[in-house]
């Protein structure tokens, strides 16, 4: 188990290195990238990032970055690909993926507006019953 522990949060930053370079190959090394250079935290509890992982897999690769926009700047409108991708996330996966972004350092102190937007743009994208 021990093992599994270190296995887990380098499967997550390689999906998000992964995620990143399928929009964009040469945003891999470009600093602008909101997870750039970040350290993946410690799990809050045993099992988070296999659930986080199980979620990622519900999310296109081209709507990875567009819902990380969306919940930093309301302006952003998803497109209807996306908020089905939203939908089939949940309302839990949903919750469970910003609680993993708030876990990270750099979005500590936005924990509420993530968790918040998170929620808000589940119930908004299921509204438009897609």
């Amino acid at each position: 188990m021990a093992k599994l522990a270190y296995v887990i949060p380098t499967m997550l930053a390689l999906f998000l290195v992964c995620n990143t370079m399928a929009l964009e190959p040469s945003n891999s090394n470009n600093a602008e990238v909101p997870w750039y250079g970040l350290v993946i935290p410690p799990e809050p509890y045993d099992g988070f990032y296999i659930k986080v992982l199980s979620c990622l897999w519900n999310v296109d690769f081209s709507c990875g970055l567009k819902i990380y926009e969306h919940i930093f700047d309301k302006s952003k409108i998803l497109d209807d690909n996306c908020c089905r991708n939203v939908v089939k996330l949940g309302l839990q996966c949903s919750k469970r993926l910003g609680l993993a972004l708030s876990l990270f350092e750099k979005f500590k102190p936005q924990k509420a507006l993530i968790d918040r937007m998170s929620r808000k743009t589940y119930h908004e994208c299921n509204a438009r019953k897609l």
